[in-house]
């Protein structure tokens, strides 16, 4: 009987895990592919996204822009202007929109679609590396908070939640 209660616990625990985590799916980011991975992959809904399972009928796709604002054109011509003419002993100033956008697809067509956007200054050193992929510190510490956002939205969309249940039909746990 203990076993057999075992046993039933843990069907019932596969069944709650089927419930919870979205199916196999791959992944592509267009901007910081790996800590976009990590911070999305550390949600316990995306333990089966994977970054090379090529083929899958299942894909998260993260994309983003850099618009510059109105004001964020004329000070960065004149900024880059300046710069230029002090070989680049002034920084160049930026301000941009920056908007992430999370497509789940299926069969290569959105079934959903979240965009979280956020308008950031920088100020540019032209000679010093930069490893936060243009973004800044502030610019790339938001993009991964981004992941937390999205990781909430998803699993409260219907759209996804009926990809899941159907995954759980056809293909079980």
């Amino acid at each position: 009987m203990r076993n057999m209660l075992f046993a039933l616990a843990l069907v019932s625990s596969a069944a709650v895990s089927a419930e919870s985590d979205l199916p196999a799916m791959n992944f592509y980011s267009s901007i910081a592919a790996n800590e976009m991975f990590d911070a999305v992959k550390a949600n316990a809904q995306f333990v089966k996204l994977e970054k090379e399972l090529y083929g899958s009928p299942v894909t998260l796709r993260i994309t983003h822009t850099l618009r510059p604002t109105a004001g964020g054109k004329a000070a960065g011509l004149a900024s880059a202007i300046w710069s230029g003419g002090t070989l680049g002993l002034l920084p160049v100033v930026t301000s941009n929109n920056f908007v992430v956008r999370y497509d789940v697809r299926v069969q290569g067509r959105d079934i959903a679609t979240f965009t979280y956007e956020r308008v950031f200054t920088r100020a540019v050193n032209i000679w010093k590396q930069d490893n936060t992929y243009g973004l800044g510190e502030d610019g790339l510490a938001w993009l991964k908070t981004t992941a937390q956002q999205f990781a909430t939205d998803v699993a409260a969309d219907a759209r996804v939640a009926e990809l899941k249940r159907e995954y759980a039909f056809y293909f079980g746990g």
